[in-house]
């Protein structure tokens, strides 16, 4: 199984058995942890090795969360995602996890690529018009890409509107080829 597979299995496993509420203390938890594991190639080694036993992995975890002071559901889940060895996909199993978070809670987040940072105001108005259109509630993410010219790029989930000068000459000049 690799690890989209094993990141989507996991992220159903998180929205199905935990209460919505509790969930982004959970994916906090695993955030720190994933993070702290990458810090340090010997932590890493302690829980992704087939070295150390269950026993010793389960002890080395619950000194560490002590000092992480991570919920108890989110202790939990991380010994599930350790003991089934599941460890070097806890990034994708975060990202997933977070993206079916969202999708229960109908929001979603659109990255906006455009030449300038956008103002408030037409923020606004993009996050009205891309709820109304998704039917979730949308939070905007700006990116600046000078290249662009003009105009943006947006992006939610896999959907991509273009609208940039760049986008039209690139269709412009597809059109002018045929």
């Amino acid at each position: 199984m690799n690890k989209s597979q094993v990141a989507k299995k996991y992220s159903r496993a998180l929205i199905n058995t935990f209460e919505v509420a509790d969930i982004p203390e959970i994916l906090k938890g695993l955030h720190t942890f994933s993070r702290l594991i990458d810090s340090d190639r010997k932590l890493k080694l302690v829980f992704a090795s087939r070295i150390f036993s269950d026993d010793e992995k389960d002890r080395a975890l619950k000194s560490l969360l002590s000092h992480l002071k991570a919920s108890q559901q989110a202790e939990k889940f991380l010994r599930l995602i350790i003991m089934q060895g599941h460890l070097p996909a806890i990034k994708e199993i975060i990202k997933a996890s977070i993206s079916a978070y969202n999708e229960k809670l109908k929001r979603q987040t659109a990255l906006v690529i455009s030449a300038v940072t956008l103002e408030k105001d037409y923020t606004e108005r993009l996050k009205k018009a891309l709820m109304t259109m998704t039917k979730k509630d949308i939070d905007i993410e700006n990116r600046i890409d000078p290249s662009l010219l003009g105009g943006f790029v947006v992006k939610v989930g896999s959907t991509v509107y273009d609208s940039s000068l760049k986008g039209q000459f690139r269709l412009l000049r597809a059109e002018l080829m045929r």
